[in-house]
């Protein structure tokens, strides 16, 4: 199954997978400056494995636009290197960076990434109105496909999105959070949104699903969200992999089948 996002650097998961009987295939995201080498590196090291380059709003602070440029223009050639992101807004916590910072960074990017090409992952957190209206005033420079990562909010915020970016590529990805009981409404929003504009997620080692819930999130663990996903559109599980990975490789540009 191609896992949309992921971060397998993380030290929590890096010395655990499975790569010789359980190897993951899909994008590991690059989510701080810092940590964009081994991203990089951990995407050239192994079959089936893409990367992105960017900054989460938790890192805004210490965001520098011309290192990023620098280094997106750098890895330019690299086939594996699919997108920018993630980047966005999170207003989820007071020690986060202000929002004005985040709102310049984010801006930033979306700008690379229309300038390099890229499609672009945004994480968006208790922040729905500000990502929506930012995203609207960018509409021009997303041509090349958003992504919202980790798609939280309900079917009534999808649709407006999708009105609203009619005709920018938009897709949704959905992880562990739709097995969530206290999640259910989750499962209308998925079901609204068109299905060659889904994919599927782990955010590893994040957002473990159910019955998994509290652990740390591994890459296996995306077939119980692919049952989810199933139940909820009413789909096989083998469906539902083949709907997702064709929709990521088209999202992702990725013009090469990765290794199954």
């Amino acid at each position: 199954m191609f896992d949309s996002h992921f971060h397998l650097i993380d030290p929590r998961l890096i010395t655990e997978i499975d790569w010789q009987n359980n190897r993951p295939c899909g994008v590991e995201i690059g989510a701080d400056f810092e940590s964009l080498p081994a991203v990089f590196a951990m995407a050239q090291e192994h079959d089936g494995i893409y990367c992105t380059a960017g900054v989460h709003p938790a890192y805004a602070d210490s965001y520098s636009a011309n290192d990023l440029e620098n280094f997106v223009v750098a890895n330019l050639a690299n086939p594996k290197f699919v997108a920018i992101g993630e980047c966005g807004l999170d207003y989820h916590r007071d020690d986060l960076p202000a929002r004005a910072t985040q709102q310049s960074v984010f801006a930033s990017q979306i700008t690379l990434a229309n300038k390099y090409a890229k499609p672009l992952v945004v994480h968006t957190r208790d922040a729905w109105d500000d990502t929506v209206t930012m995203l609207i005033a960018h509409k021009a420079e997303l041509q090349h496909g958003v992504l919202i990562h980790c798609m939280s909010y309900t079917a009534e915020n999808a649709q407006y999105l999708l009105r609203a970016l009619a005709d920018v590529p938009l897709y949704f990805a959905f992880g562990g959070h739709i097995t969530y009981k206290n999640k259910s409404f989750f499962h209308d929003t998925l079901r609204v949104i068109p299905r060659d504009r889904i994919l599927i997620e782990t955010d590893a080692p994040y957002l473990a699903p159910v019955p998994k819930r509290g652990e740390i999130n591994r890459p296996e663990y995306i077939q119980y969200t692919a049952r989810q996903m199933a139940l909820v559109l009413n789909l096989t599980v083998d469906e539902v992999e083949t709907l997702t990975r064709d929709n990521a490789l088209r999202f992702y540009q990725i013009k090469t089948a990765p290794l199954k």
